[in-house]
């Protein structure tokens, strides 16, 4: 698999590009803040010069796969089923 990345740094601000798309980022050296191409929120802390770090993220669009619904008054409502990202953009079946 052939992964290609393209980072660009604006003093704390940090732009990167990928196959996925855009991401955008803020931080210091350790400590970061960003929103990643697919829109997932995440925060990175790590020690500088070492490759470990770690992320959290927050809000996974991936874990949202269903709608409530907005009549509450069906008494046999099922939710709507949202597809994954992916399967929007036609990316895998």
């Amino acid at each position: 698999m052939i992964r290609f990345r393209k980072i660009f740094n604006f003093g704390p601000f940090r732009t990167s590009l990928s196959k996925s798309g855009v991401g955008f980022s803020w931080g210091l050296p350790g400590l970061r803040f960003g929103v990643s191409p697919n829109g997932r929120k995440y925060f990175s802390i790590g020690i500088p010069g070492t490759g470990l770090y770690m992320i959290k993220y927050f809000e996974s669009p991936q874990k949202k796969n269903y709608q409530t619904p907005t009549n509450t008054n069906q008494t046999n409502a099922q939710p709507k089923k949202i597809e994954p990202w992916w399967k929007q953009k036609n990316l895998m079946d």
